[in-house]
């Protein structure tokens, strides 16, 4: 396969209403489609549904299965578009629950990564996912986490070590317990990412939703971050819908030296680190 160095992506930032699934369905997919330029377009985690549950049953109501109604109406977009997307759906399957990430290509479902760090109440609701997500696509190898899975560092490593040139991350962001103001403004969220592709040297492609869900208020902020730890685009604002869309040398990710005597994999010390 024939590896594209440069190609668009884009984050897509929205504020879906709360078990609208058709009405938030049908905004992601008129977002990719007036985004159709870009080789990757990742949205928010839980996407579809919005997040803040109050039971299993109200879940079960509103979950799908890996090949349900968005994966299908995703499949047909990226087709017409001629592009990959990444995006988050609340995933049913058999009696099992999952927050879980579909990646879709022109082609179809290539992927449907489940969170494997679950946060908070998300561990009454949601089983976590087992396995670690590196992908091949026409453009490099994609690896996918899902909000939580951010602050867990030996999942960038591991997807790293895979070769993943860029991490997709649907994302909901929430404030966390602080002291004054963090620096620069930016979320926490935004620090982590900025950690992670700095100390890996990958891409990294976070899409946040924003707005006030059931007394719950979001962090937007959407961005996406080069593999220097420097956001190429944005942070975007707290509030509101917006897209954010650059271009990314891929190659770039591929290069781990950080001088003639450093680099950023080789370097590492398995054998003296006390991790399980």
């Amino acid at each position: 396969m024939t590896e594209a160095a440069e190609i668009t992506v884009a984050v897509a930032q929205t504020v879906p209403e709360f078990g609208a699934v058709e009405r938030n369905r049908a905004r992601t997919v008129e977002l990719v489609r007036e985004h159709g330029d870009a080789s990757l377009v990742v949205l928010p985690e839980l996407a579809t549904t919005g997040y803040v549950f109050e039971s299993r049953a109200e879940l079960e109501s509103v979950a799908e299965p890996r090949d349900g109604e968005t994966a299908q109406a995703w499949a047909r977009v990226a087709a017409e578009t001629d592009t990959w997307l990444v995006g988050g759906f609340a995933e049913v399957a058999g009696e099992r629950l999952y927050n879980s990430a579909l990646v879709v290509s022109p082609d179809g479902v290539e992927d449907c990564y489940r969170k494997l760090h679950l946060w908070n109440e998300e561990k009454w609701w949601f089983e976590p996912g087992d396995a670690v997500s590196a992908i091949d696509t026409p453009f490099g190898r994609l690896g996918v986490q899902i909000c939580n899975d951010l602050w867990f560092s030996e999942l960038t490593v591991a997807q790293a070590r895979d070769g993943v040139d860029l991490v997709a991350v649907p994302t909901n962001w929430v404030p966390g317990a602080t002291d004054g103001e963090r620096p620069a403004g930016w979320t926490m969220g935004v620090h982590q990412t900025v950690a992670h592709a700095n100390e890996n040297r990958v891409f990294f492609a976070c899409a946040d939703r924003a707005g006030t869900e059931r007394g719950l208020s979001f962090e937007g902020q959407s961005v996406i971050v080069g593999p220097d730890g420097v956001p190429v685009a944005g942070p975007a604002p707290v509030t509101g819908e917006h897209v954010l869309e650059v271009t990314c040398n891929l190659e770039r990710a591929r290069r781990k030296e950080l001088s003639p005597r450093d680099d950023a994999l080789a370097d590492r010390r398995p054998d003296v680190y006390d991790v399980d």
